[in-house]
């Protein structure tokens, strides 16, 4: 009996120790990097996949998408881009020779958009234009991207281009207005804003534009006028604009996961 009920507390006594180290494992991997730990599941899932993959079957055609997924998870759960651009290095290294056009031009739009979020604004700039065809969702970045190398001309190209398909979008505007004002033309962003006003004057965001943009200009009385406008039509709105900053320095990753 004695026996017995030793051997049986020998037993509760590991599986209590088993039980802490197992509990501060895990508090230890909740407090490591990175921050999301779903994302980090998801990539350790996407490698045992791929793994299995391999054993099972032939997985050359589809490797570059096993290595392409493996960088969106990257950029997306580290501040720091480099192995999330290595990845995307071994995308194209591993696209079939088969692949079509639309596959390359594909990999180089989304190792621009990573490139873009680890400030390599030459990087990915080039990949944008070798992506051949950009997307109406890319225009402002790659206007902007322009604008940072000095290329104003291409940079207003662009946010022209957003207007021709929506003549109210905000992000054509902010985009031209941009343009004036790292020329220091405040008068000409104001008269950007001007347009845009007359175009849909119940935009309250479009009034607080103008009214920074007047305020860098040392037109106070023009700055108190268009924030009070803004206030009529939102009264809640935020007196500032990031859109540019957002644009420019991503803290979010929009790329989605391929199947």
């Amino acid at each position: 009996m004695i026996s017995n009920f030793k051997s049986q507390s020998g037993k509760d006594d590991i599986k209590v120790l088993i039980i802490v180290i197992l509990s501060f494992l895990l508090v230890v991997w909740f407090c490591t990097p990175p921050g999301n730990k779903f994302l980090q599941l998801c990539f350790w899932g996407n490698n045992t996949k791929f793994f299995i993959a391999k054993i099972v079957n032939n997985v050359d055609s589809t490797e570059y998408i096993f290595h392409r997924n493996n960088a969106v998870y990257l950029a997306k759960m580290y501040k720091d881009k480099s192995k999330a651009l290595k990845e995307m290095d071994k995308a194209f290294k591993t696209l079939p020779s088969y692949a079509s056009d639309s596959q390359l031009r594909a990999l180089y739009s989304d190792r621009a958009q990573i490139r873009m979020a680890d400030g390599d604004y030459k990087g990915a700039l080039n990949d944008y234009i070798n992506s051949g065809k950009i997307q109406f969702n890319d225009y402002l970045r790659v206007a902007l991207l322009f604008k940072v190398a000095g290329n104003y001309k291409m940079a207003m190209s662009y946010c022209n281009a957003i207007l021709d398909v929506d003549n109210t979008a905000y992000a054509g505007y902010v985009c031209l207005a941009d343009l004036y004002a790292s020329l220091d033309r405040y008068d000409l962003a104001v008269k950007v804003w001007d347009l845009a006003i007359d175009r849909k004057s119940s935009n309250s965001q479009f009034y607080v534009d103008r009214a920074l943009m007047k305020k860098k200009m040392g037109d106070f009385e023009g700055y108190n006028e268009d924030v009070k406008k803004a206030r009529e039509y939102y009264p809640t709105i935020e007196i500032g604009s990031t859109l540019i900053e957002d644009t420019l320095h991503p803290k979010i990753i929009t790329l989605s996961i391929k199947q």
